[in-house]
């Protein structure tokens, strides 16, 4: 089990997966929906997939189960985030303990 598991008290509505097709015509596909995580409103900056240096809004903690990818969205509050940035975190003896995943 997950050393931060207790302390989230947080949820997530949805992860999407987006989509463009040929006519720039974006599509989201629920990944997942009901996500437990640790939600933090702060600021900070993060380099994105394409080496850039990027000021994320949320920083939000999810077990390992949950697997994220670039081009996911996030959909809490009636609000979407873009994932701009994510990394594993491990705990002592080496396991994959959570992901942190930058949004903006």
């Amino acid at each position: 089990m997950s050393i931060i598991a207790s302390l989230m008290n947080h949820q997530i509505d949805y992860v999407y997966s987006t989509a463009k097709d040929g006519w720039s015509t974006i599509t989201q596909t629920v990944v997942y929906s009901s996500v437990p995580c640790r939600w933090i409103e702060k600021i900070g900056k993060v380099i994105d997939v394409n080496k850039e240096e990027k000021t994320y809004t949320v920083e939000v903690w999810i077990t390992p189960s949950y697997t994220i990818e670039y081009g996911y969205e996030f959909y809490k509050d009636e609000e979407t985030y873009k994932v701009i940035g994510f990394e594993k975190k491990y705990d002592v003896v080496g396991t994959w303990d959570h992901t942190k995943v930058y949004l903006e």
